[in-house]
């Protein structure tokens, strides 16, 4: 409440409030290794900072490699608590660093997020969460590294005293996040979710992981319905006994419920859940017709768009009753790279209906980073603008949060041709869903006559999964495995005609690895050989 109150106050000093929080985070960072790069020491005003670079990943990763060997004051003078792993470009898995005051900076938008929401749906706390934060997926990334890699537990994202409360609202047990078998883990988190009739709210990033979760309760209901009256866990699950020991003991033997559950067909989550008020997903961009399948299945409750929230930071938040998604101008000092005229705009410079770049300056150690995220501005509360996202502004295709990027998918096909013997006459990837669920396709045109493609299919998915949310979303079952297309006649020509006919002149078409289109198949003469 604190933090809701203190940022009601915010929206009408944006100026303010951000000039306080770059100038506090530049002192406090002026005898670090990058503050003497860079001169903070000499940084007096806004125009002074702007003569500093923009930076992407890259531009960190010697720095980050010093964190991780152990290197104090590096990017920042306090202590990096740990580093956390998301998608990357260069280096596929990135590693952000995490400070107390970078945790900080996301509970204050945190904060008057659930705030809000307690304060419009004050029935949330007196019934039980389901909270899906970090993944499950190891994070395998060799060697002995002096700083943690990874959040021990979801519920780290919050402070000490919000930890203590949302662990008795939680209706799936934190230590679920150990279990390594995707379908042990989608077991286990219906069990403990079916057995809270007095479900109130859902939080997960990706509607889709909550669909696969709905998607898979009548094929395994009744072994379900088992578990729940007897407070045991079905025994053919790949579990490791100390693992099997602590989930069974947060479960009790409730044969009312079991009854209740067994005399549906598990087809409707309206009935298991009929006091769920509010599921808050993604909402945005690819995102949207997930969100509708999803809101569907659960018309029970209010589907609450989540903002724009990546590793590196917070860019927006759900505020007030409307569901704008507000500039979370209490957490960093952002700018906003003009999608039109390229100029960089302060929050308090944004104009409503312009599409921008989000470029971030945080308490973790990174300064005037660009998220490569493209908002537009749809309205303000206060002074404070509200967002919404519409894409990435460099080609990622990010379907279900896998975040596969250009580069990466241009190195994972000539890898995996090579590796195998293939030639790569033509090699695209672009996405196509099978049975309603998203996946990628391979489109190839080989002079190789004796290709095996099964084992190519097999190794391009091993070099797509070295992309740490690429491969997560397939252990969930988010993704469908890489399919390959083989494409008679003139690839290009092909390819060549599609482009143009979309616009594009013949001289200025280019021939890139990745393509967001899912039409292809209409377009390419073939099949498919995977």
């Amino acid at each position: 409440l604190p933090g809701w109150l203190a940022f009601r106050r915010s929206v009408r000093h944006v100026r303010k409030t951000q000039e306080t929080i770059l100038f506090r985070t530049l002192r406090a960072n002026r005898a670090t290794d990058v503050g003497r790069r860079h001169g903070f020491d000499s940084i007096r005003s806004l125009e002074d900072f702007r003569r500093l670079p923009l930076t992407d990943y890259a531009d960190y990763e010697t720095d980050i490699a010093a964190i991780a060997d152990g290197r104090a004051a590096v990017l920042t003078a306090e202590r990096v608590e740990l580093l956390q792993p998301t998608g990357g470009s260069t280096s596929w898995t990135k590693l952000i660093p995490y400070t107390a005051t970078l945790r900080q900076e996301f509970r204050a938008a945190i904060d008057p997020w659930i705030a809000g929401l307690l304060l419009r749906h004050p029935r949330l706390l007196s019934g039980r969460h389901y909270w899906s934060i970090s993944p499950n997926s190891p994070c395998d990334l060799g060697g002995h590294r002096a700083v943690r890699v990874g959040f021990a537990d979801d519920s780290e994202y919050l402070g000490l005293v919000q930890r203590r409360m949302v662990r008795g609202l939680f209706a799936v047990p934190p230590e679920i996040r150990s279990v390594e078998d995707p379908e042990a883990f989608r077991y286990l988190t219906l069990l403990f979710l079916l057995r809270e009739r007095n479900l109130r709210l859902v939080s997960v990033w990706h509607p889709s992981f909550m669909t696969l979760l709905l998607e898979a309760v009548p094929r395994r209901l009744g072994s379900l319905v088992d578990d729940i009256r007897t407070g045991s866990i079905c025994p053919s699950l790949a579990l490791e006994p100390g693992l099997r020991e602590t989930l069974s003991r947060a479960l009790s033997a409730d044969p009312e419920r079991a009854d209740e559950l067994g005399r549906t067909d598990g087809s409707t989550a309206e009935a298991a859940w009929p006091r769920l008020e509010v599921v808050s997903c993604w909402t945005d961009g690819w995102s949207r017709s997930a969100a509708d399948r999803l809101q569907a299945r659960l018309p029970q409750a209010l589907l609450q768009g989540k903002g724009l929230v990546a590793t590196e930071g917070v860019v927006s938040f759900p505020f007030g009753t409307t569901g704008r998604k507000v500039c979370a101008i209490r957490s960093h000092f952002l700018e906003f790279l003009d999608a039109g005229t390229g100029d960089i705009r302060f929050a308090w410079e944004l104009e409503r209906g312009r599409t921008y770049s989000v470029v971030l300056t945080t308490g973790g150690g990174l300064y005037r980073y660009r998220l490569h995220d493209q908002i537009r501005v749809t309205d303000f509360i206060g002074q404070a603008p509200c967002l919404e996202f519409v894409s990435r502004d460099n080609l990622v295709s990010d379907l279900v949060g896998e975040k596969l990027d250009l580069l990466h998918v241009e190195t994972s096909l000539h890898r995996a041709a090579g590796d195998v013997g293939v030639s790569l006459d033509f090699g695209m990837l672009a996405p196509l869903p099978r049975d309603g669920i998203p996946g990628y396709v391979f489109y190839l045109q080989t002079g190789s006559a004796t290709a095996e493609f099964d084992r190519l299919a097999l190794r391009l998915e091993q070099e797509l999964c070295r992309n740490y949310h690429y491969q997560h979303a397939r252990r969930l079952g988010q993704l469908k495995p890489v399919r390959i297309f083989l494409v008679e006649g003139d690839a290009c020509e092909a390819f060549r005609n599609r482009v143009v006919a979309k616009g594009a002149k013949t001289g200025d078409v280019k021939f890139l690895a990745l393509s967001l289109d899912m039409d292809w198949p209409s377009v390419f003469t073939g099949h498919f050989v995977v």
